[in-house]
């Protein structure tokens, strides 16, 4: 079965993979995760996976104590009140997670001061409706706070900074507003930013809960040539839970069996082009809800088919699962049950009674590309003469090395002869596999053939990732 890779036709730069990151500090509750299981999970993530992307959930929390005594600093949003902000989160995230998990390579994290009107701050609601200038700038207010917190704590210089994460659909975190006052907080936000000193900041907007909507949203928002120029990332989400991308039976069942669905694949093309008329990078920040046990090879293969759509029909610089870990106990007082073994989409699942830390298929299958494709690396052209066989081609060119992502949705093996154009190999190939049997088994090396070719027979319902250097 031929694939043929073409080095000279190139698409997006890679920025890389990510994920929601939770310190699980709480207040009053303090840490829940015991000290080994914290590390046995952040060595997974960071290390094993090679999560480096992802949106810490940080927030400074307008109150001057409690998350119940939630309220403005003062009257004047031009003149910051110490004493009225909690920074109970962004102090735990930092010494429970960034602190620990950036040796491991987790470097391209970014602060998440999320505008929400009815959780964080649902005082910002009612001032919404009385005095909407105000209003503009109590947001501006809490953004500056927390760069200017993260720069005079801990010399934390921002590049990123995630504004909302589905602000008018999903979580409806900006509850009664619309894509224009959306445009009106970056513009707001943007130019207090740039007056508290914050030159090079740009915005994560808008993480829609569908493509469709973050299509509307975004539009709106890129047509304002001011708010454009504030904006850094697009990303988006690819609910709902039982779309084509977000359930794991859909796509096993359609992408897994050379069928994706067309209109999801058409939304994803629109969403492409509108990044590109502007020259922004498109990022897909966060799926969960697979609705399949998280342990099993199916749910591996599932996202595994999943990360390769979106990064061929979006072009998508990045994927993010839903969050970093995810435990017995906040499963327990979030959801009251504990069916922490049925929660999709998370990198790692930690049960504190049993005292283990369960890797996921998410963690797996982010780990087929992340383990292999860094921040840099561009994704070049790929193709595959059966539609069971998917595969993506990602070049580093500073490193001269090349890596292929390939899933196997046959029930059988399949002997794979792939060709490069524009490229020539110069050493021999390596890589690991993963199947029902197990996950990321090392490949054993072997030497392209016939001036470069590389051929191997992987085997059925297999996840593949292999490397070879260039020249």
């Amino acid at each position: 079965m031929a694939i043929t890779t073409d080095a000279g036709i190139r698409h997006q730069r890679m920025a890389g993979f990510g994920v929601t990151h939770n310190a699980y500090v709480y207040e009053n509750r303090g840490d829940i995760l015991p000290p080994l299981l914290r590390q046995e999970a952040i060595e997974f993530v960071y290390g094993q996976v090679g999560i480096n992307l992802g949106n810490l959930e940080m927030s400074l929390l307008e109150s001057p104590g409690s998350y119940g005594e939630r309220d403005n600093d003062n009257d004047d949003p031009f003149q910051i009140d110490w004493g009225g902000f909690q920074t109970l989160r962004s102090d735990a995230i930092k010494e429970a997670i960034v602190d620990p998990a950036e040796p491991l390579g987790f470097t391209d994290y970014f602060l998440a001061q999320k505008v929400n009107v009815r959780w964080d701050s649902p005082w910002l609601a009612n001032l919404r409706a009385v005095d909407y200038e105000r209003f503009l700038d109590e947001i501006a207010e809490q953004a500056a706070a927390a760069l200017i917190y993260w720069r005079e704590t801990y010399g934390y210089d921002p590049q990123l900074l995630m504004l909302f994460n589905e602000p008018l659909s999903g979580n409806r975190e900006l509850d009664g507003g619309s894509a224009r006052e959306i445009t009106d907080i970056i513009k707001r936000v943007g130019r207090r930013l740039r007056d508290e000193g914050f030159a090079g900041v740009k915005f994560i907007v808008p993480s829609e809960e569908t493509v469709e909507l973050t299509l509307n949203t975004a539009s709106t928002i890129l047509s304002d040539p001011e708010a454009r120029q504030y904006v850094g990332v697009l990303g988006y989400h690819p609910y709902p839970y039982h779309s084509p991308y977000a359930n794991l039976l859909n796509i096993l069942n359609q992408a897994g069996q050379g069928t994706p669905k067309e209109a999801a694949v058409a939304q994803r093309g629109r969403l492409r082009d509108l990044a590109a008329q502007y020259e922004i990078p498109l990022w897909m920040t966060e799926v969960s809800h697979g609705n399949l046990d998280p342990l099993t090879f199916d749910s591996l293969r599932g996202r595994a088919i999943h990360i390769h759509d979106e990064l061929v029909y979006a072009d998508a610089a990045a994927y993010f699962g839903m969050l970093n870990m995810w435990d017995l106990v906040s499963q327990r007082e979030h959801f009251g049950n504990d069916s922490l073994l049925a929660t999709e989409g998370h990198i790692a699942l930690i049960d504190q009674e049993q005292g283990l830390v369960y890797p996921t298929g998410m963690g797996y299958a982010i780990g087929h590309y992340a383990r292999w494709v860094r921040p840099g690396a561009v994704r070049i052209e790929a193709a595959s003469g059966d539609p069971l066989v998917l595969v993506s081609a990602f070049f580093h060119e500073d490193a001269g090395q090349i890596v292929w992502v390939l899933v196997n949705n046959a029930d059988s093996p399949r002997r794979l002869e792939i060709d490069l154009n524009g490229l020539e190999i110069s050493g021999q190939i390596s890589g690991e596999w993963s199947t029902a049997e197990a996950p990321w088994q090392p490949l054993s090396p072997f030497a392209p053939v016939d001036g470069g070719r590389l051929v191997l027979t992987v085997p059925p319902l297999s996840v593949i990732s292999l490397s070879a250097p260039t020249r």
